[in-house]
């Protein structure tokens, strides 16, 4: 009976599968893998494997601007000069008198051009023209026409080959856009031929120069931005002249604009208040903390230049 017993467990044992081998225990320990990508693949995920990103929020449109209507304040030529006479008021005499836009403005519309605007002018002459002898208001005819006739090959589009002096004109008798034309003109001509301007730019370029000129004292940098790329310049002139500021397009569009965006103290807080809340992007933002920063210096130059309105003389220039 128990040879019967170990026989059937001897047949029991033998009806079990033979013990895998080792290569069979691999097999079934190790998963199936995914087919390796070959190369610098490997590295990169299918698109469908990430997870799906965020779509952005649409770009802010900015509602359209009303019809600008040009005004004489708009032309860049006004800017040019008064930077100008700021940046290099070490060429001219101590005694010429400072400016800023408005002032320049008013100088250039009255049928007779105004004291400031006429010595500026006889110092640029004499500045261009490397004189000794200083060039006197109301004799400074013979100058101006040795100015223009040097430089002939220099002459602005605008003026069309045609010496603005011909037929007679003078520099009373020509509107105030061209008598602005004029002075960006000679200023542009002084840069090149003036012996005293030129060494002032040497020197201030003796310094490594960076891109943009930034960090270059004589040169005018934008005062910000906002969030369509449009450039705001602030011009003023000094000894607590006035002030204006300016606004250029986008600098990669196809056409430019150049317009006067505020002039005074209240329209300063405007503009600023616009570009925190109606712009809100970050370099709006941080242009009008700039904006109102500056506010309280204008408003004590404000004081002080109407002390001095009230305290000085009437002068008034008599008519020739």
């Amino acid at each position: 009976m128990a040879a019967d017993d170990d026989s059937s467990d001897l047949s029991s044992l033998s009806s079990l599968s033979p013990v895998p081998s080792d290569d069979d225990l691999d097999e079934v320990a190790a998963p199936a893998l995914p087919e390796a990508k070959p190369g610098i693949l490997r590295f990169f995920p299918k698109l469908s494997e990430q997870p799906p990103k965020q779509a952005s929020p649409p770009p802010r449109r900015r509602s359209p601007s009303p019809p600008h209507e040009y005004v004489l304040a708009d032309n860049p030529d006004i800017a040019f000069i008064v930077m100008f006479r700021s940046r290099f008021s070490d060429a001219f005499p101590k005694s010429l008198a400072h400016f800023g836009p408005q002032e320049l403005e008013r100088d250039v519309v009255d049928s007779l051009p105004g004291d400031r605007v006429e010595h500026f002018l006889c110092a640029l002459l004499g500045l261009l023209l490397n004189r000794k002898q200083d060039v006197k208001p109301g004799h400074y005819g013979r100058a101006l026409e040795d100015a223009i006739a040097s430089h002939k090959n220099q002459w602005p589009s605008a003026w069309e080959d045609k010496s603005p002096l011909s037929g007679g004109a003078t520099f009373n008798s020509m509107a105030p856009a061209e008598r602005l034309t004029l002075l960006r003109t000679l200023i542009i001509w002084s840069m090149a031929s003036s012996e005293t301007v030129k060494s002032l730019i040497n020197q201030s370029y003796k310094m490594n120069r960076q891109e943009d000129d930034y960090g270059q004292p004589r040169s005018v940098q934008p005062w910000g931005s906002d969030s369509d790329r449009r450039r705001y310049f602030l011009v003023e002139g000094q000894d607590d002249t006035h002030f204006r500021v300016y606004r250029e397009s986008n600098p990669a569009g196809m056409k430019r604009t150049w317009w006067s965006v505020a002039g005074t103290i209240d329209e300063l807080k405007i503009l600023a208040q616009k570009l925190e809340a109606k712009d809100g992007g970050k370099k709006a933002k941080a242009l009008s903390q700039k904006i109102l920063s500056v506010i309280p210096r204008f408003e004590a130059g404000e004081e002080v230049s109407f002390d001095q309105t009230e305290l000085s003389p009437r002068r008034h220039r008599p008519h020739p």
